[in-house]
Parts: structure tokens; C-alpha cells; sequence
């Protein structure tokens, strides 16, 4: 490559020269990172360029930073029409790289970041960050770059400009930041001070983007500098961070100040407008004196002190918040800031307050708001509560999204590692933009790490919409590759890549199904579909696959490996199977087998295992560096909050002095030292393997088991129990031509048990190619599989690979279109063979998602073979969303299901299964038709057996 197809940054003989104009209105924040990109180019190439003010003093090679019209520079260069900016000018945050050969005089040859506007500028220079190999989890995250003696970028792509944001207002919530980020932040830095802030800034402005809701639950941002009290401020101010205060804080006033300072105000401490509005109303006006220089998003509104609900009726409640806003608007007038951006929070009891009821009209069609931007909020569990209408979505101050990747509430919080799937993230977050939520997305982020992948895709997708929204459809493992590749590239060959992000993708879809905090021994069934097995199974697989690609990286890359990777995803999969051994020890307690004490030493094992891979993550990596960071408590919580919370409890048995043999067999609780059991039947349609646990409840014995028939395969015939065996059962297909039954004798000591083998035999010779065939009383079905997909009014189902909690999902695309009667609506039809004539139960397995307007529901149309439908609501009446005393979404959160029924009479035989898409938002998963209630499991039956057919529907 020659000198002219490419531009050298630092090379052995030494580095470019990096020029800011002195005079520059934004020269400060510029400054400021115009050194973070100095070290950032001193991490990849040992040298730092110099960092001068004065142009005359250029030689040689250069960067050029600054915003159109803020660089005298950069100024010239447009008049002489040698810099070309016409594809930024007039636009936000945009950016534009152009190499110009001799500038002025003893420069050689100039690479130019001119920036539309200050934050544009910035962008330009992380931009050449990232393109030179540093992450932008560079310091959150310890990710080395690679080294090199010569840097040099293609010219190709530095001549470039960039897009205009997708959203306008793009960040992160530090919340729920006690014990864990609190503690790190208060031994690394003193405080939530300025030092501290400025590493948050830079990383969200090398994530592309320029909002912030600061911690707040016992630091006030505007209090805590170190240097002054306003320096946190200050800086935000100067890097180009808007700063907003939470849902809960008007007027630039962090929750925790009013109780240290109200004797400055009044007399009374009460936070209650009603019976102290003069004292709270000069509070406000102090904190619009104090921030209102800075640019910021003003919070407006008012809520119950310590993040709860006012006090009074709705309708007093009403007429109280549209006092409250007139009086802060009263004020912004005062001290002229009326031009600051506006936003109400809609969340929570404010939504109420927002759609008003039947009683009291809302703040919805109230004019004075009329300049505000409404903040809409997810049910604090990732799924959007409500959206605007169709008639409101170009309201000209916009619509904001409050979304949780943290929680701290009921039912249940959720504080520890990643619990969001990216494809959850794209679902509901697509749903937002579509619907015209495009004004502001601010993200509950707790303690920040390790949320490092959630946050990334989650700025990512506000900042280019077009790339990763709602065209790119299944591009969430490409994201995920594409990220891996850029914190391990340096070190990983394209096939570990693509593995490190697997595990990414299946810690994160484990949690997604179950969040670690909420996982209890008996989450998975012990007795029904080999579920708890099949988890433990896939548990330990994923730890074992993270473990691999630690140990293949470069010992550079370990300790960012360990905080992006390796934790979340083996500590998590340690709690799973922490969970499911305590479980089995008490499953084969009651059985009164000493296999009990095997699995308790496992679960007693997972737990010191627990409290090592903590121990590591905040003392033995990045030379302590993360003291504190990892300190959530994260296992067995038995109330909204940690409070109470404990590792599992595991049972035990005292073996007798006779040896005694245990015979334990699935869906069956008790065990067998004498008598008979029977395995569930076996149909070659699904080619099971089932498990007859063999244990003592006493000393050890040898034991034997034999069939009665050539067509029982059993895996381990004979043996010596110590604790206890499994043997494995299954069946030669070849020498079996019916329904037929065999028997198992198992002898040992203290008798023998006989287990009964039974072949649920059925022909599918003539069948149509893609029928799932009944077993055992089930059709069950994995929602893309259908056999066609038929589109109404525009509207199709599109697959959402890897969502949910079994296989994937559909979904009717494009959002925001509902069917009032089914011969309307979209539909999916799938072909399925039944045994039995009678009454069915058709389990439909729905994303939880909540009613996307005040009269929406969660509808949809079930039948069979072309007649009437029968039409349910997956929202029982009583529905509420958001709502921790809300019994139906409790659970549908805690399960991330909803699981409606209908009911269906069927004759033996073929039929063809037509589901409807009836409202918006909703998002099948799975479909399981029985002959009676399904027994209790966490997932419900694993897909039934489906007939040879050619590839089926596809996107």
C-alpha cells in the first residue's frame, strides 16, 4: 500500500500532531477527549501524539479536530472548498473524515474530523479509536488493544461522513447501585465524583451516545465533585452529555437532596406538595439556579418520595401534578430556561394519571404539556406497557422509552448479570420506534457492568436504527459476532469468534428464560420430560465452553474475557446447576436413597463454586481493579429484594445399616425397594432414552437387571451401587412391528422391583410430509415450524430466531396492527395426527407481553380443520402490567410466558391447526394440544415428532 492509500498515525519515528482551536466555544469537552484519543493511540502503537493549540506550530503529519464553525482552522479549509461538508452541514451530531494534502504551509498531509456540532466532533475522533482496534469497553472492561510498531489506516476509510442519530436523545441509568457499583466506585474513586463520571462519559459517547440519568440512591450528581460540588456537572456540560434527573426527580434535584436540605427551604420535611408547596417550590427554583447553565433534559412532575406513588384519589392526584407543572413551568419561565427540552416520565401510577379512568381525565390531551416529551416506560421487565396511538405519534416534542435491564421491585429484583436476550431487546425496542417512540431511550443499566453487551447493542440500535431495526430481523447473532470480534478480535480466530459469541448468546437466553435470582430447586421438573436433566445438561455444556475459550486466548485478553464472558455466562450456569442439584438431593431423599447425599455434595460444590467466581472477579482480575464491583446477591431470593436471600438447602439421608435398593423412575416422586414401576411409553416416533435411578439406602450392594424382551436396550446391566446409577433404557427399533410391552427385573439387595417398558407404537407410513404426531397425550410444536404462513392487509409473520425460551418465535411485522375477527387477521397453519377422539387442550406459549394501549388486549383465534375459531385473550380481565400485586403478570414475567388454553373437540386422526394473530405485540412461541391438563413443568414438553418433509417456511 503506498503512502498515498493510506495515513499513518505513529509510526517508530514518531506520532502525528493532534490540533484543537484554542478559541473554539467547545474546546474544553474537545480537549478533553482529544487526550483520550492520544492514549488511545499510545495502547495500540507506544506513541502519543502531541496536542497543540497553535497552528503555525503544525509540521508534517496531522489531525485536524473541531466543528464546522467553531475551528478557524477547519473554517478556511471549507471557504478554499478543499474540505467538503455539505453532507453534514445542518444536521445533528454528525461527522465528517476527509485526508487534504498540504493544508497550510510545513503540513504535509491532514486527516480532518469536522463535526456538524460539538458531540459530532467527538463521534469523528472515537470513530478513528475504534478503527485503529480499541473497544470502547477499553476501561470499563479492561480490553487491550492490539499492539503495533507502525499504525496506518486505509485512506478508504477515512474518507467518509457519518448519519445522523436515529433517536435524538441516546443513554444509560446508573441505578440499584448499592452494594455493587457503589462499593467499586466509592474504593476507586472516593465517590460518584467527577473522576468517576468522566470515564461513564467517555464511555457513552464512544458508544454514540449523549444522554445520562446519573446514580441516585445516595449521591446527588450535582453535590458529589471533588474538585467543587457542581464539578460532576461541569463536565457532563463540557464533554456534550445532556444530563436528565430520573423519573422520580424534578427540576435538576437528585431524590436523596430534599431530606438533607429542606431546613434551607422551611420548616417541614414533608415531600408533599399539597401541604408544602412553598418550601418544595424553592427547592426546585434552587436547582434551576444551580443547573440550569448546563444542557439538560428537564424532569417534570412530581411522585412520592422515595420513588413511590403521591397520596389522594386519581383524580386529586390528577389535579395535584397539573398544579406541580405549572409551578415548574412558572419557573423555567422565570430564570428564561422555557427553551430547555421538557420531559414527563409516564411510569408507573402516572400512566394512570397520563390515560386518566372513567372517573378523572388525564394529563393526555392537557395543553400545557403540549411542548413536553412524553417518557413511556416498560413494565420494569423489558416489555413495553403502553405506546402511542396511531393519531399520536408525530406529537412534535416526541415520545421517550424508559427501558430496565436492572430492577430493583417486585416481584422480584434483578441486579446481578444479564438477564435480556439481544432478541428481546430488538422485539420490544423495534415495537418502540415503530410506534414514533424516537425522541428519547434511556436504559436502566444498575451497576453497569456486566450489562457491557446489552448496553452496547441497546445504543447501537438508537443511534443507527436503519442497520439493526426492524429490516434487520435475525442480524441479533451478526451484532453479537460483530461485537465479540471487536473486544477479542486481536487475539481469537474467526471460529473461537464465533463460539465466544454463542456463549453470549446461550447465558443470556438461559437467563432469558429464568432470571438466576428466581430460580429455585423445583424450577425445572425433577419428574417430567427429563427437564431438570436436560437443564443441568446444557448448564454444564456451557460452562465447559466458556472455560475453553479462556484458556485458548491470549493471557492479554483473559481478564476482559473473564468480565465479558466467562462470569456471567459460568456463574450463571453454576446457579442453574447449584439450583437443580439441591432439588435432586431432595428428590431422592424422599426416596430414601442415599444418591440424595451425592447430589448434595454437588449442589454444596456449586455453591463454594459461587462464591469463588465472585471472589475472582472483584480481587484476582485487572489487579483488583473491580474491588466491589461483583458483590449482588444473586441466588434464592424469598422477597421483592435481597433481603432473606440464601443459598439452596440440600437433603440428606443417613444410610441404614442394611443395604436397601432404591428404585426411582420419571414422573414418578417416590422410589421402589420392593414391588413394581412403569416408564412412561416409548413411541419410535420420538426416540426417547429415559432413566431408572438405581441407589441404597444403606450399604452398598451389587445389582443386576435384565429384560424380558430382545427389544429393551438397557445401557448398564449390572453393577456395584455405592451411591447409585442410572441406566439408561431405550429401544431397537428394528425388532419391534407393534404396540408391545416388556419388563425390567432389577435385583439387588433387599428384593427386586419389576419396571414395566411399554412401545406406544404408531405407523406414519402414508402420512403428509410435516405432521407432528401425538405421544403420550401431546402435540407439541415449536411456533416456526408451521406449514404456511398466510399474510392479511400487508401484514406477515416473520420468524425471530433464538427468542424465547424453547426454540424461537413469530411475530406479525410490520407492529402496530390489530384484527377485530379472525377471517381477517394473518394466520399460521400447522398439520398434526391425534390418537384418540375427545376433548383437547390447546397450551398457547406467548411472549409476556402487556397491553399496548388502555383498551388493547392479547388476542388471538384457534381451529381446526376450517371451522369457527374459537377466540381467547392471553390478558385475563384483571391484568395489569407493571403492577407487583398483580397476581397474572407476576408470573408471566417470573416465567417469561403467558400460557392461555383453549379447549377443542377432535376425532382421531389428521387435522389442521389455524392459529390468528388477532393483536398487536403479540408473539407466538409455542403450541402444545393434550388430552388433559399438562403436568407441571417449567417449559412444557419438548417438540413432539414431526414427519419427513422438505425444508420448511423460512423468512
Amino acid at each position: 500500500m503506498t503512502s498515498n492509500e493510506e495515513f499513518i498515525i505513529a509510526a517508530p519515528e514518531g506520532a502525528v500532531q493532534l490540533y484543537l482551536d484554542p478559541m473554539g466555544t467547545d474546546y474544553k469537552g474537545l480537549r478533553r477527549v482529544a487526550e483520550s484519543l492520544c492514549t488511545d493511540i499510545r495502547l495500540v502503537s507506544g506513541i502519543a501524539p502531541a496536542i497543540l493549540t497553535q497552528a503555525e506550530q503544525l509540521t508534517g503529519t496531522v489531525i485536524i479536530a473541531g466543528p464546522v464553525g467553531g475551528n478557524g482552522l477547519i473554517g478556511r479549509l471549507i471557504a478554499e472548498r478543499r474540505l467538503d461538508v455539505a453532507a453534514i452541514e445542518g444536521k445533528r451530531e454528525c461527522y465528517r473524515l476527509q485526508i487534504i494534502e498540504q493544508p497550510l504551509p510545513g503540513v504535509e498531509r491532514a486527516l480532518v474530523v469536522a463535526g456538524s456540532d460539538k458531540r459530532g466532533t467527538i463521534y469523528g475522533m472515537y470513530a478513528i479509536s475504534e478503527l485503529i482496534g480499541v473497544s470502547p469497553w477499553v476501561y470499563f472492561a479492561d480490553v487491550v488493544p492490539q499492539q503495533v510498531e507502525r499504525l496506518a489506516l486505509p485512506a478508504s476509510r477515512l474518507n467518509s461522513s457519518s448519519r445522523e442519530p436515529s433517536v435524538k436523545y441516546r443513554g444509560i441509568f446508573l441505578n440499584d447501585d448499592w452494594p455493587s457499583l457503589g462499593s467499586w466506585a466509592t474504593h476507586a474513586f472516593g465517590d460518584f465524583n467527577e473522576h468517576f463520571y468522566d470515564k461513564v462519559f467517555e464511555l457513552i459517547l464512544r458508544l454514540k451516545g449523549n444522554f445520562m440519568w446519573p446514580a441516585m440512591w445516595s449521591a446527588e450528581f450535582s453535590l458529589n465533585g471533588a474538585s467543587s460540588p457542581i464539578a460532576n456537572a461541569v463536565h457532563a456540560d463540557e464533554y456534550g452529555i445532556v444530563m436528565g434527573t430520573s423519573h422520580h426527580e424534578p427540576l435538576f434535584r437528585a431524590g436523596s437532596e430534599w431530606q438533607k436540605v429542606y431546613a434551607q427551604f422551611g420548616t417541614s420535611n414533608l415531600w408533599d406538595f399539597r401541604r408544602n408547596s412553598q418550601a418544595i417550590t424553592a427547592f426546585w427554583e434552587d436547582g434551576l439556579k444551580r443547573n440550569g447553565a448546563y444542557e439538560s433534559l428537564v424532569t417534570l412532575g412530581m411522585r412520592g418520595e422515595s420513588d413511590s406513588a403521591l397520596e389522594g384519589s386519581d383524580q386529586e392526584n390528577i389535579e395535584l401534578l397539573k398544579q406541580i407543572i405549572l409551578t415548574q413551568k412558572a419557573l423555567l419561565k422565570q430564570y428564561n430556561l422555557e427553551h430547555l427540552p421538557q420531559v414527563l416520565a409516564v411510569y408507573k401510577e402516572v400512566e394512570t394519571y397520563w390515560y386518566g379512568t372513567s372517573e378523572a381525565e388525564g394529563l393526555k390531551d392537557w395543553d400545557v404539556l403540549q411542548d413536553v416529551i412524553i417518557l413511556l416506560s416498560d413494565d420494569n421487565f423489558g416489555n413495553l406497557r403502553k405506546i402511542p396511538e396511531k393519531h399520536e405519534q408525530k406529537r412534535s416534542p416526541g415520545w421517550g422509552i424508559y427501558y430496565h435491564f436492572d430492577y430493583h421491585g417486585g416481584p422480584h429484583s434483578y441486579e446481578w448479570v444479564n438477564t435480556t436476550p439481544l432478541e428481546k431487546v430488538w422485539e420490544q425496542m423495534t415495537m418502540a420506534f415503530d410506534y414514533g417512540i424516537r425522541e428519547l431511550w434511556v436504559v436502566n443499566v444498575g451497576d453497569l457492568k456486566p450489562m457491557e453487551l446489552p448496553v452496547s447493542y441497546f445504543l447501537d440500535l438508537a443511534y443507527d436504527y436503519e442497520a439493526w431495526g426492524t429490516d434487520a430481523v435475525n442480524r441479533t447473532a451478526e451484532y453479537t459476532e460483530h461485537w465479540t470480534r471487536q473486544q477479542f478480535g486481536a487475539g481469537a480466530q474467526p471460529e473461537m469468534v464465533a463460539g465466544i459469541a454463542q456463549v453470549l448468546a446461550d447465558y443470556t437466553r438461559m437467563n432469558g428464560r429464568r432470571k438466576p435470582e428466581i430460580i429455585r430447586p423445583d424450577t425445572f421438573s425433577l419428574l417430567h420430560h427429563q427437564e431438570a436433566q436436560r437443564m443441568l445438561a446444557e448448564a454444564l455444556r456451557l460452562e465447559r465452553a466458556a472455560a475453553a475459550y479462556e484458556l485458548e486466548l491470549p493471557e492479554a485478553l483473559r481478564d476482559a474475557y473473564y468480565q465479558l464472558v466467562y462470569y456471567p455466562a459460568a456463574a450463571s450456569a453454576n446457579v442453574n446447576a447449584m439450583q437443580i442439584y439441591a432439588g435432586l438431593s431432595r428428590l431422592h431423599a424422599r426416596r430414601g436413597s442415599v444418591f440424595a447425599n451425592s447430589y448434595a455434595v454437588l449442589a454444596e460444590e456449586a455453591i463454594q463454586r459461587d462464591k469463588q467466581l465472585e471472589q475472582r472477579y472483584n480481587t484476582g482480575i485487572s489487579n483488583g481493579k473491580w474491588q466491589g464491583m461483583m458483590s449482588s446477591p444473586h441466588v434464592g431470593y424469598v422477597r421483592w429484594d435481597a433481603e432473606g436471600w440464601s443459598y439452596p438447602e440440600v437433603s440428606r439421608i443417613i444410610p441404614g445399616p442394611k443395604a436397601a435398593m432404591i428404585v426411582g423412575v420419571e414422573g414418578v416422586e417416590q422410589g421402589y425397594t420392593a414391588g413394581t414401576a412403569a416408564l412412561p411409553p416409548f413411541t419410535n416416533l420420538l426416540q426417547e432414552r429415559y432413566l431408572i435411578t438405581v441407589s441404597t439406602g444403606g450399604a452398598g450392594f451389587q445389582y443386576q437387571a435384565v429384560s424380558s424382551a430382545d427389544w429393551i436396550r438397557l445401557e448398564q446391566e449390572q453393577g456395584w451401587i455405592g451411591s447409585g446409577a442410572e441406566i439408561g433404557v431405550t429401544v431397537d427399533w428394528t425388532k419391534v412391528t407393534g404396540a408391545v410391552t416388556g419388563e425390567i427385573i432389577l435385583t439387588g439387595a433387599g428384593g427386586s422391583v419389576t419396571v414395566t417398558v411399554a412401545v406406544d407404537w404408531t405407523d406414519i407410513e402414508g402420512f403428509e410430509p410435516a405432521t407432528f404426531i401425538e405421544a403420550h397425550g401431546v402435540v407439541s410444536i415449536e411456533a416456526e415450524h408451521a406449514i404456511s404462513r398466510v399474510s392479511r392487509s400487508g401484514v406477515e409473520w416473520k420468524i425471530i430466531e433464538n427468542y424465547g425460551r424453547t426454540l424461537s418465535a413469530v411475530k406479525m411485522l410490520p407492529a402496530g396492527v390489530s384484527f377485530g375477527q379472525p377471517e381477517k387477521a394473518p394466520y399460521l397453519e400447522y398439520r398434526l395426527f391425534v390418537r384418540h377422539e375427545g376433548e383437547y387442550l390447546l397450551s398457547v406459549f406467548l411472549a409476556p407481553t402487556n397491553h399496548l394501549s388502555p383498551v388493547s388486549g392479547l388476542r388471538y383465534a384457534a381451529g381446526f380443520d376450517g371451522e369457527a375459531p374459537v377466540t381467547a385473550d392471553a390478558l385475563p380481565p384483571d391484568y395489569e402490567g407493571g403492577n407487583h400485586s398483580n397476581g397474572p403478570w407476576c408470573r408471566a414475567v417470573m416465567d417469561n410466558a403467558h400460557v392461555s388454553v383453549t379447549r377443542h373437540p377432535l376425532t382421531a386422526g389428521q387435522h389442521t391447526l389455524r392459529f390468528y394473530g388477532l393483536d398487536a405485540g403479540l408473539v407466538l412461541q409455542k403450541l402444545v394440544l393434550s388430552r388433559g391438563p399438562l403436568p407441571a413443568s417449567c417449559l412444557g414438553p419438548p417438540e413432539s415428532f414431526l414427519t419427513p418433509h422438505s425444508v420448511l417456511l423460512r423468512n
